[in-house]
């Protein structure tokens, strides 16, 4: 990870040694919760990835990893009118928001059932939550049992499961308090866990989305709020770099770098620091730019046959 993953040294470091002490202590008393934070771009798909990649022959292809989209799989707004129906057929088993509860509780029901029933066959299942701050308030709770300190329920252990819960709040706190450090004359090779790990839990409490007034944050089942710092130029250019060689440009020339580079915008406004979309929407840029330097080295017979292809 440490090879491929730029400028998130207290990612690598979190996130190494947070799976370590999961899967070396042998007994764990309660599943594995970590929760990714920071601006698109950062890192924390990619991340989620090389965890998966890690732990399983298939990858994130395997039967036990399970991938949940905020807005793909707990469409609020396109379900309303179905199971605005359903109102009363559920118990109040949990808080959910007034106005869409019963959509909520079907979420929640749903939820639960997939995790029970493949946790009951996997014990070391990887759950992750992308886009959470998409999610309808209300849905996440009824992940709290599953990641609470409990031997097993109903005889099946979560202990050694994993939960990844990938979102974009606090990314802006994160640049703040970036930005804050920076300017104390702080180096961000020194920043610390400390420095962001309690604005990201409140923010995140706080905020709009899956965690708002979370009962898993409020009763400290998160085990690691992991702050995803904002992308500088020169880390931009590593990714630039290493989408080259995953083309099979093992050495791509300077210029090739700067061209691709012309294209990311960097923000906040006045200190134009960091990047406004991190190492996203590189992949395509890169293999569109190696195309079209292929399209031009071609004699015309080359190019007529390539055409006619």
């Amino acid at each position: 990870m440490m090879n491929h993953v730029f400028g998130q040294h207290l990612v690598i470091d979190i996130v190494v040694k947070a799976l370590r002490g999961h899967f070396y202590r042998g007994h764990p008393s309660k599943a594995l919760a970590m929760s990714f934070h920071g601006w698109p771009g950062g890192g924390k798909n990619y991340v989620s990835q090389f965890i998966t990649n890690s732990l399983y022959a298939k990858g994130s292809r395997s039967r036990f990893v399970h991938f949940f989209a905020g807005k793909l799989h707990f469409p609020l707004q396109e379900q309303a009118d179905i199971y605005r129906k359903l109102k009363g057929r559920f118990s109040s088993v949990f808080a959910c928001p007034d106005q869409t509860e019963p959509i909520c509780r079907l979420f929640q029901l749903h939820l639960q059932d997939w995790i029970r029933g493949n946790v009951s066959q996997c014990y070391w299942s990887t759950f992750i939550f992308d886009e959470v701050d998409k999610m309808p308030r209300g849905v996440l709770d009824a992940v709290k049992p599953f990641i609470d300190h409990h031997d097993h329920i109903d005889g099946v252990e979560y202990r050694h499961a994993i939960f990844i819960f990938l979102s974009n709040t606090g990314g802006n706190t994160i640049t703040k308090r970036h930005l804050e450090l920076w300017q104390s004359g702080k180096r961000r090779e020194d920043f610390e866990l400390r420095d962001f790990e309690d604005l990201i839990r409140k923010g995140a409490f706080n905020e709009a989305g899956g965690f708002h007034k979370s009962e898993a944050i409020e009763s400290n089942l998160i085990d690691h709020y992991v702050p995803f710092l904002p992308l500088e130029e020169k880390h931009v250019r590593l990714c630039v770099i290493e989408e080259f060689k995953k083309r099979g440009v093992m050495n791509p020339q300077e210029e090739l770098v700067d061209e691709i580079m012309k294209d990311v915008t960097f923000g906040p406004n006045k200190q134009r620091i960091f990047s406004n979309s991190g190492c996203k929407r590189l992949s395509h840029k890169v293999l569109t730019l190696i195309e079209r330097l292929k399209y031009r080295d071609m004699t015309e017979e080359d190019m007529h046959f390539y055409t006619r292809r």
